[in-house]
């Protein structure tokens, strides 16, 4: 097994000096050490020259060493080769940099360039903390499998008891059917937010309109299931599906339908995920040589586990100068009989990983499957 290892001197006492930190101008001249296992259990380690194998390489290398907008150029211009990692590390670089519109540009050339989907736009943990608002500023509220009265009334309480400044999040992705009672009241109360200028965001609501589309389509359709469908186009700021939907209502009950009214639209969400239910070890930030908090986290963590699982979803970036270290922490493991997987990580990361070797280490389960 060869490992690509970048500090030298390793085995030494590092003697840091604040004043002078150590600079990498050029990572690609720093001198790699190779492992590998020698009969049985032992390992052989000797020093080598490297450099990256390839522009995947060097731009993984570049943003490890905080060098992002080098980074960034050298994967654009690589695209055009059809290498589907330079996409999704530029995918991973907008979202941790909180550039949703280039990301989007890139969704676009993405699904013309592949004709398949592309990723979806989330905002990383790591960059959320700055642009959030206070805990007590927002409100969250999941409605259950049935869309019933007592669902509407969770729905009427959780806006009603939120300050009238905050962001209310509703999460409609469980309901499974709805009854006429609860689509009335819904609608009334969605109605009511939205004239009350109420900042809403929504995310499981595809799947709540795609269930009363069935329902409008059935023989026997109620006029309130129409109704709800209708305030939820209102409440998205969808003007021409309300406008086409108020049309059909019109048509089949014979009655005025509700018009149209200019209000800011409810922004669409994607519901998180919900935690794995298991024993890992969740880091977060960023891991560099001045804070090494998250491998001291690692370390406790995997001297009372036998399997150790580590979830890399919210770490933004390790540093080419932390790889050493990581990779120390990681023998450590192997050479206690230990087996290692390191999931969630983004693009970047991974493309680290790789051309260090860590994947000869751990099992890896990035956030974009190879």
């Amino acid at each position: 097994m060869a490992l690509p290892f970048f500090k030298k001197g390793k085995d030494k006492p590092s003697a840091p000096t604040p004043k002078q930190p150590a600079p990498i101008a050029d990572p690609f001249t720093q001198p790699m050490l190779t492992m590998g296992r020698a009969g049985g259990s032992g390992i052989v380690v000797e020093e080598t020259s490297g450099a990256p194998q390839s522009p995947i390489d060097e731009a993984a290398i570049l943003y490890a060493s905080a060098q992002p907008d080098m980074a960034e150029r050298m994967l654009r211009d690589v695209l055009a080769g059809g290498d589907r990692r330079a996409w999704y590390m530029l995918f991973d670089l907008y979202a941790l940099q909180n550039r949703e519109k280039d990301f989007d540009q890139l969704a676009l050339d993405y699904a013309r360039r592949f004709e398949s989907s592309p990723p979806v736009w989330h905002k990383p943990a790591a960059t959320e903390a700055s642009g959030s608002l206070p805990q007590q500023q927002s409100a969250q509220l999941e409605l259950p499998s049935l869309l019933d009265k007592a669902a509407a009334a969770m729905l009427h309480e959780g806006i009603g008891g939120a300050a009238k400044n905050a962001v209310v999040r509703i999460d409609f992705s469980r309901i499974e059917m709805v009854d006429e009672s609860g689509a009335e009241e819904c609608a009334r109360i969605l109605g009511a937010a939205r004239k009350a200028r109420r900042k809403l965001q929504v995310s499981g609501v595809d799947r709540l309109i795609a269930l009363l589309q069935d329902l409008l389509r059935a023989t026997h359709s109620r006029a309130v299931h129409w109704l709800l469908l209708l305030e939820l186009y209102q409440t998205l700021g969808q003007q021409e599906r309300f406008e086409d939907l108020a049309v059909d209502y019109a048509v089949r009950f014979e009655v005025s339908p509700p018009s149209w009214s200019e209000v800011q639209a409810a922004e669409v969400v994607h519901a998180e995920p919900a935690a794995p239910v298991d024993d890992a070890v969740r880091l977060s930030g960023e891991i560099t040589p001045a804070d090494d908090s998250a491998l001291q986290q690692l370390s406790a963590h995997a001297a009372n586990h036998n399997e150790v699982l580590v979830d890399l979803s919210e770490v933004a970036r390790v540093d080419y100068g932390s790889v050493s270290q990581f990779i120390s922490v990681l023998m450590q493991c192997l050479g206690s009989g230990k087996s290692i997987t390191l999931r969630g990580h983004n693009a970047l990361i991974h493309e680290l990983f790789r051309v260090m070797g860590i994947d000869q280490l751990a099992q890896l389960l990035p956030r974009h499957p190879d």
